[in-house]
């Protein structure tokens, strides 16, 4: 057992590549403010084009687009699954000596973007860019027209915004951000990737529940953060980006239990679309 954990630490913590890695603006794969508009912006003129000509688009058969998102689900999955493993090893590999404070305060003007922990909330951010696909999907079914949703939309766009924001200023409780979200996306992948090859999961409803606790869970932890913020010298890292992200989470927690009203409601059982639960 040692063994195995002395490998696995070594390739998702101690690989060179990995515990040598610094984010530096315009260096960096995907660091730049060009990259990240855009891409962005891509996305957003695609998706809006989409709705606009949808009668003119083409679809792809139910068969090769549930190949396709068998493929790009299992990759998200094990993507997933191996940055929560590898920014939980990393964030005990980092953290200072006895400091509990750092898990949800990065000190200001002294956390800089390299180390282990900063190559996973490199590797995150660059997830997101890649979950655009997930909206390529939608368009390029029968359906883009019921699925397509504010909720997917508006999500998938913040995100990579947020993530940007959060790396450039050593955001505080980033790695628990990450590992949060990641936990969540390799349970709802899972469930995406079981459907697209004929199984029917029984968990559907897990899904939801598990990105609504996601989003809760991470109030008592800014409120630890806001605790050691206004009660210490210096204050806490990236407190602008965190502002920005918390409001951004109310704004998603309040869609997300719309969306398990209508869908689980007393006089909803039988729910909508549930590709809308694709979004955290």
């Amino acid at each position: 057992m040692e063994a195995l954990y002395s490998s696995v630490h070594y390739w998702l913590v101690g690989l060179p590549t990995i515990s040598k890695f610094e984010w530096k603006q315009g260096h960096t794969f995907g660091s730049s403010i060009l990259f990240l508009a855009l891409s962005v912006s891509i996305y957003l003129s695609l998706t809006l084009l989409s709705l606009r000509f949808a009668s003119h688009l083409p679809t792809l058969s139910a068969t090769i687009l549930h190949r396709i998102t068998a493929v790009h689900s299992l990759i998200l999955c094990l993507l997933s699954l191996i940055t929560v493993v590898g920014c939980s090893l990393s964030v005990l590999h980092q953290m200072p000596r006895h400091d509990w404070k750092w898990l949800f305060c990065f000190p200001p003007n002294h956390t800089h973007t390299r180390g282990p922990v900063f190559f996973w909330f490199h590797v995150c951010f660059l997830s997101k860019i890649l979950e655009f696909i997930d909206t390529l999907l939608i368009i390029l079914s029968s359906s883009r027209s019921r699925r397509l949703s504010f909720l997917h939309v508006y999500h998938h766009a913040m995100v990579p915004v947020l993530g940007y924001l959060a790396i450039y200023t050593s955001q505080s409780m980033l790695h628990i951000v990450v590992i949060t979200n990641a936990s969540v996306h390799v349970l709802m992948y899972a469930y995406y990737f079981l459907c697209a090859i004929g199984k029917k999961p029984w968990w559907k409803r897990l899904v939801t529940n598990c990105q609504i606790v996601q989003f809760i869970f991470g109030f008592p932890c800014s409120a630890m953060m806001l605790y050691y913020h206004f009660t210490t010298k210096l204050g806490c890292s990236g407190f602008g980006p965190w502002c920005a992200c918390i409001a951004f989470d109310v704004s998603l927690l309040a869609l997300f239990l719309d969306f398990h009203s209508n869908n689980y409601g007393k006089n909803n059982r039988k729910g909508h679309d549930n590709k809308l639960e694709k979004q955290a």
